[in-house]
């Protein structure tokens, strides 16, 4: 009876050890991407410079108007950073590259592949890249273009003033086509060489601006600058100055726009408020 009890026993256990190895899974599924967790929340990318080449120890700065939160990196040998730890969204990346010019410090912003990358956003579970460019013109997406300042583009801007120090200036119809010619061995500045920039404008009816006129996105260089005119069909000499006291010159050597400071979000260049080009017959 005892070994027919044990028999039953026997059984019974057997059967139990036989129950739970049907409902072991012998291959449980291995964790989702299992390699993307070190890439959660990062932000890398490269910088270049103009001609594609890595652009080394450029700062590269993460900010967040949500969580009132920033960091700040280095590009490395090879122009690549990485952000390890951006948590949550509303994350914008700005880069500036320093150079010196005519002995002059100047912290460059610099531009980004597409439109898009200047947008707020989340690093998320993949992570982000956002690549940077060094440009020397061009339209800055995510700063509004302002009139009469330099607010929105990678180059610089020139103030001309039509005005002498007896209130009269070109009158109104004016055809005035202002021409920059790089001076001799300027460069700009990524060492490449300049073009002649010409740019015009017409006179319109004197207002609140006072009569001033601007010439917008112009790369960085020294300049020497001259101007025309024709009204009415009929060429007329222009003479410019950086004062508005006769006498005026047929040109001005030596115009170059001044830094604006370190970490701006335009260009790093001066605005052209308080350094204006007086234009006038001659």
């Amino acid at each position: 009876m005892l070994n027919s009890f044990l028999q039953r026993r026997a059984g019974l256990l057997a059967g139990g050890l036989l129950a739970l190895a049907s409902c072991k899974t012998p291959n449980p599924p291995a964790p989702a991407n299992p390699d993307n967790s070190r890439f959660a929340d990062t932000v890398q990318g490269n910088v270049l410079d103009t001609k594609g080449q890595p652009l080394a120890g450029v700062r590269v700065r993460a900010e967040n108007d949500v969580t009132h939160s920033w960091a700040e990196v280095r590009t490395d040998a090879i122009g690549h950073y990485t952000f390890p730890k951006l948590e949550f969204g509303g994350w914008k990346i700005y880069a500036w590259h320093e150079v010196t010019y005519k002995g002059q410090p100047y912290t460059l912003r610099l531009g980004m592949p597409t439109a898009a990358g200047y947008d707020a956003f989340a690093p998320g579970s993949q992570g982000a890249t956002r690549d940077f460019r060094w440009q020397l013109s061009g339209t800055i997406p995510d700063r509004p273009r302002t009139p009469g300042t330099s607010a929105g583009y990678f180059g610089g801007a020139i103030r001309l003033v039509n005005m002498d120090s007896n209130f009269t200036g070109m009158p109104v119809g004016t055809e005035v086509t202002v021409t920059l010619t790089p001076v001799a061995g300027a460069t700009l500045f990524d060492g490449s060489a300049p073009q002649v920039i010409r740019k015009s404008f017409t006179v319109v009816p004197y207002t609140e601006t006072h009569d001033n006129y601007w010439l917008y996105d112009i790369p960085q260089c020294e300049y020497r600058v001259t101007a025309t005119s024709r009204l009415s069909g009929v060429a007329h000499s222009v003479g410019v100055s950086r004062s508005n006291i006769p006498p005026f010159q047929a040109a001005l050597d030596g115009v170059y726009f001044k830094p604006a400071g370190g970490g701006s979000y335009e260009s790093g260049l001066q605005g052209p408020q308080n350094d204006p080009i007086y234009v006038r017959w001659q």
